[in-house]
């Protein structure tokens, strides 16, 4: 439970200072940059400590493919926020853990009673509720910026769904399927590839990050390491149709109060009926029996 509190308290915070940066007109590339060298170096510094280095094939294989999503789910985090703000971006990719469930339920044999069946269901119906977007007033910083049509922002909600799921997945499978003493590799691995194609990104785009925003990125690598294996440990100790729902629930509620009441987070009605059944499905699928 510890592991897990400590999960949403993290990754929570991984999406509020993301938003907090974006408030503060920081570029959210080098930010990204940092927050995966962050998480690498400390990964790095973990897998040191180990006395017996080794690892698999499929390990380094997942470690890549987890690094690979993360990469292009931080790239989607972004956008989301410039579309919908944090309580509905982070409410999206706390929705993504019906992926690794349905996957547990039909391959690991995790099967869910009847709450579950209906909280899983419940998913569904929120996530077109949740792509509504409140109308901003515009001001100095963009005059001209032209509304976002609800289409946009419903194929924005679908692909981060997918692709936050299949990184929750990933993790999900490492789990299940490699040593346990592998993850401080693996863990090496996923962030070493999100920096690679970070520097990648600020290199193309000739920037390089300021004070403020190496800052930013430090304080959410982080978030995003300690968050990352808070969640792996919880996953030895507790099925994914407890560890994920759990997750979720404690992140949306967490997110959606920080966001509103400190950094003044507006959600449109249907948006906020979206974001409570959510939350609402959420507690269902950690229903035991």
């Amino acid at each position: 439970m510890l592991f897990l509190v400590l999960n949403i308290i993290l990754l929570s915070g991984f999406g509020l200072f993301l938003k907090h940066a974006k408030t503060n007109q920081q570029r959210l590339n080098p930010i990204g940059f940092v927050n995966y060298l962050t998480a690498f170096c400390i990964s790095v510094w973990a897998l040191s400590l180990e006395q017996d280095f080794a690892f698999s094939k499929l390990t380094l294989a997942l470690g890549v493919a987890n690094g690979v999503t993360y990469a292009i789910g931080f790239e989607l985090f972004t956008i989301g926020i410039r579309l919908s703000g944090v309580v509905i971006t982070v409410a999206i990719v706390r929705l993504s853990i019906v992926i690794p469930i349905l996957v547990s339920i039909l391959f690991w044999q995790e099967t869910p009673n009847l709450w579950q069946s209906i909280g899983l269901l419940l998913t569904f119906l929120a996530i077109p509720l949740l792509s509504q977007r409140e109308k901003e007033p515009i001001d100095k910083w963009t005059p001209n910026r032209p509304e976002i049509s609800q289409g946009l922002g419903f194929a924005v909600v679908i692909t981060i769904l997918i692709v936050t799921g299949i990184s929750r997945l990933t993790m999900k499978a490492f789990n299940e399927m490699c040593p346990i003493d592998e993850k401080s590799f693996y863990m090496t691995l996923l962030f070493g590839v999100c920096t690679v194609v970070y520097l990648g990104v600020c290199l193309r785009q000739k920037v390089w990050p300021n004070w403020w925003e190496a800052f930013y990125g430090v304080l959410i690598g982080a978030c995003n390491v300690g968050g990352s294996w808070a969640l792996l440990i919880a996953l030895d100790q507790v099925s994914a149709l407890i560890a994920f729902p759990m997750s979720s629930s404690g992140g949306v509620l967490f997110t959606m109060f920080v966001g509103m009441v400190f950094l003044h987070e507006r959600l449109s009605r249907t948006s906020l009926i979206g974001a409570l059944l959510a939350m609402i499905a959420l507690i269902f699928v950690n229903l035991k029996s």
